[in-house]
């Protein structure tokens, strides 16, 4: 029985879809390659090419004593056409052509072909310049009688088609054609090269190799999504919202927030925890925006929900619910001294999700898990409110995040497609663990868009911290 191959286990095992994106990503190399072979190609054929010359004549055979019709000739010379053949391509004429031209050995190639089913000869001589082909090629016709004397005596040779010095080489260099065939070459080679790299590049690449590779829970998968643009008054253009409340974003990128959301409540209540740290391994894999739209989702569930905005370095939130600046606390200094803090929680119109956002960048709080003013407010949203969401900085060795962990009943690790080594998230992971805050489980962002189903693997984290999180791979 014939064995089917089974589509889905390769699309588990390979990813065709983010090997395509890689090669459409070094277009810019593999065109500059490609075109560089092709001019040294270019330059290195026209370094190496000699000209070669070729001259030519066609010669009639017929019979001595037969006369002289179509018929005839054909039948009856067409045998001593193939003999004169043989012994014109022999090294005996190639002997006295160089001894006649006061050669030591003849630097030419000869060939004499016979046209299939006539009695007509056609002499090639190819030489390194036209003088010799066209000397050698006449002092063969001048000889040939000579050399055939006494074999073919019967055979009358006349010359159909006289030879004329070459005005040109023979094998003019093909410099397109070879252009062509090196920068083919070279781009398959490159493109071959990028997705075996791809293959090979140990990051979680869809939700079945996350299976494989990560040690911890995979909450959900959240489909690509793509931002798209809209015009405000004075044409100044603006990213749509990336929030599940926006009408624009599409059924599918909703639903697969909604599951994740459901499936956090879930574990959330089973293992009672109420608050919960959002983080990643490094910036830019969309932590901000998943923290905002699971506390977004579990608020639309009638669920309290408060949203705490804790990346003081480069705070995210006020820009993706539309914030102005001058509508927020500077939350960093309402810490350090504790004024207004009855001020920093607001509540997002006609839903039950609470924020404290901040759009003042800080270098952090130092000791945020002594810090009285924060222990007041995250101890106030804990008792008033069913879930906290903390969206922390990313885990490029930042200390206030692993404080805030400590802090926290749960963490969910939200993990871009595609984006960072499988080492790197597990090192997270196991430092997570560490805190009481133990990784509830891990969001893969951006997947292609199975609702349980991305940048290369070198990366380094812009907030300047380095460290095992941070390293390029």
């Amino acid at each position: 029985m014939e064995e089917k191959i089974d589509l889905f286990a390769i699309q588990q095992k390979v990813d065709f879809r983010i090997m395509l994106r890689d090669i459409l990503r070094q277009w810019w190399m593999i065109l500059f390659f490609s075109l560089s072979a092709a001019m040294i190609t270019d330059v290195v054929a026209n370094e190496l090419y000699v000209p070669r010359y070729t001259a030519t004549t066609t010669l009639y055979v017929t019979s001595k004593g037969v006369n002289n019709t179509v018929y005839t000739d054909i039948s009856t010379t067409s045998t001593l056409a193939e003999e004169l053949s043989y012994i014109l391509s022999t090294s005996v004429m190639e002997r006295k052509v160089a001894k006649e031209l006061g050669m030591d050995e003849l630097d030419a190639e000869v060939s004499v072909e016979q046209a299939e089913g006539t009695n007509m000869l056609t002499i090639t001589v190819t030489a390194d310049t036209a003088v010799n082909a066209f000397r050698v090629i006449n002092c063969m016709i001048d000889n040939y009688d000579t050399v055939t004397e006494y074999v073919l005596s019967s055979a009358v040779v006349d010359i159909l088609q006289a030879p004329a010095v070459p005005t040109a080489p023979s094998n003019a260099v093909q410099d397109r054609k070879i252009m062509e065939e090196a920068f083919l070459i070279v781009a398959v080679i490159i493109i071959l090269l990028t997705a075996f790299g791809s293959w090979l590049r140990d990051t979680v690449k869809n939700e079945y190799e996350f299976k494989d590779k990560i040690d911890a829970r995979l909450l959900g998968a959240i489909c690509h999504e793509k931002k798209g643009k809209r015009f405000q008054k004075k044409q100044i253009r603006k990213r749509d919202s990336m929030l599940i409340s926006n009408p624009l974003r599409s059924f599918r990128y909703v639903e697969t927030n909604r599951m994740a959301a459901s499936e956090i409540r879930s574990r959330s209540e089973q293992s009672g925890a109420k608050v919960l740290l959002f983080t990643s391994v490094i910036e830019n894999e969309g932590k901000s925006t998943v923290a905002a739209n699971i506390a977004l989702s579990l608020a639309q569930e009638r669920r309290n929900v408060v949203l705490i905005d804790c990346d003081f370095r480069k705070p995210a939130q006020y820009k993706i619910f539309e914030r102005p600046k001058d509508q927020l606390q500077n939350v960093p200094q309402v810490l350090k001294t504790g004024e207004n803090l009855n001020k920093v929680i607001s509540r997002v119109r006609s839903s039950g999700l609470y924020t404290v956002f901040n759009a003042t960048s800080s270098s952090g709080i130092e000791n945020i898990s002594d810090n009285v003013v924060f222990r007041r407010l995250l101890d106030f949203c804990r008792e008033k409110m069913d879930y906290v969401i903390i969206d922390a900085s990313p885990m490029a060795m930042v200390a206030e995040t692993e404080e805030l962990a400590q802090m926290s009943d749960a963490t969910v690790l939200v993990v871009k497609r595609d984006m960072v080594l499988t080492t790197d998230i597990n090192d997270a992971i196991d430092a997570l663990n560490n805190t009481n805050g133990k990784v509830l489980g891990c969001i893969l962002n951006e997947t292609a868009g199975n609702p349980m189903s991305v940048q290369g693997s070198g990366y380094r984290s812009r907030y300047g911290y380095g460290g095992r999180y941070g390293k390029r791979a």
